[in-house]
């Protein structure tokens, strides 16, 4: 799926659909697009933020649902059920904290957690569709901060070490 998405021709629709991708999210876009096919670190960060933003809308509004109602079919019931639990189990936080748990949950870029999963969490938990669309914005613009931080940090201190040590780039 990433190479499908990688080989599109169209810098914006790539940013754009690796930053909704599970797992990866903004935490890969960013620094990958930045390091990797260096493009401009603004590009990047806004169009990360806005692919992160939507596809947390759409599992608010319509995938955490279409989830509980596929769990009612046979065939999915095992699949989903797992998800499910695993989402409940790693997101105590959500549950205890609601609107405030969510955005840590989401800002803090640490495996496992991120926007898929927070926005699942907050229809679990039942946090309102209003509050939890609330939490992923914020959540994902402390989260972006934090990791283009860390990338521009690191890719300055990697410039820094090649010059010192006497490359030429």
């Amino acid at each position: 799926m990433l190479d499908l998405i990688l080989n599109i021709d169209n810098e914006f629709l790539k940013i754009f659909f690796v930053s909704m991708l599970p797992i990866t999210e903004l935490r890969f876009s960013i620094p990958y697009f930045i390091l990797i096919e260096e493009i401009l670190w603004q590009k990047v960060f806004i169009i990360s933020i806005i692919g992160n933003i939507i596809i947390g809308l759409l599992v608010v509004y319509i995938i955490a649902p279409m989830m509980l109602l596929l769990k009612r079919n046979y065939y999915f019931y095992r699949i989903i059920n797992y998800i499910l639990n695993r989402t409940k189990s790693k997101s105590r936080i959500i549950n205890n904290y609601k609107l405030m748990g969510l955005i840590l949950f989401i800002g803090i870029p640490l495996p496992f957690t991120g926007v898929w999963t927070g926005a699942l969490a907050s229809y679990l938990f039942s946090i309102s569709p209003k509050k939890s669309m609330i939490g992923i914005i914020i959540g994902v613009l402390v989260s972006s901060i934090i990791v283009l931080s860390l990338t521009l940090v690191g890719q300055e201190v990697y410039f820094q070490t090649i010059k010192k040590l006497g490359y030429n780039l």
